[in-house]
């Protein structure tokens, strides 16, 4: 295995899985197409320019999810997940682990694109520019469905607040 190869993997790994745990809601169908998407990386490592590596991953990591979800029966929906390195500590406030688990089922809630926006930009943290790569979205459409994405999780938010 090239030394380039397995650092994107050292880099990416935990990245792509967690786009694809958001996505999936499955940890072990997550690990699939991560595997597959750094299985097709493989392949396309000397055709891929390095400085894209990081968008091209998380787009066919993206793309592979949405393959599986299509492929899944409409009723079949998992719960009760969380991201690896978010497991609540013994520390952590009650409150605060309640409100984690609350709006990331609200992100779930959320209809493509917006629930791949608000995972690749505020989870991630990604630019705006490699959002726009990952969804073949303009700057323009990034932004616009980033705010409604937004707004909506915001209203969610004020109809539970007192």
């Amino acid at each position: 295995m090239s030394r380039k190869f397995r650092k994107w993997v050292a880099e990416y790994q935990d990245q792509a899985w967690t786009l694809a745990r958001y996505l999936l809601k499955d940890p072990a169908e997550a690990e699939d197409a991560c595997q597959d998407a750094f299985i097709k990386l493989w392949h396309n490592r000397d055709s891929i320019d390095p400085d894209k590596v990081k968008p091209w991953l998380m787009k066919v990591t993206r793309n592979g999810c949405l393959d599986r979800l299509r492929r899944r029966r409409p009723t079949e929906e998992l719960q009760d997940w969380h991201r690896p390195d978010q497991v609540p500590g013994p520390m952590q406030g009650l409150h605060q682990h309640e409100q984690g688990e609350w709006l990331k089922a609200r992100i779930n809630r959320l209809k493509e694109p917006y629930r791949s926006l608000v995972v690749l930009r505020d989870v991630h943290q990604h630019s705006y520019e490699e959002v726009a790569g990952v969804l073949e979205l303009n700057l323009s459409q990034v932004k616009t469905y980033l705010h409604r994405a937004r707004k909506q999780l915001r209203e969610q938010l004020a109809e539970v607040r007192p």
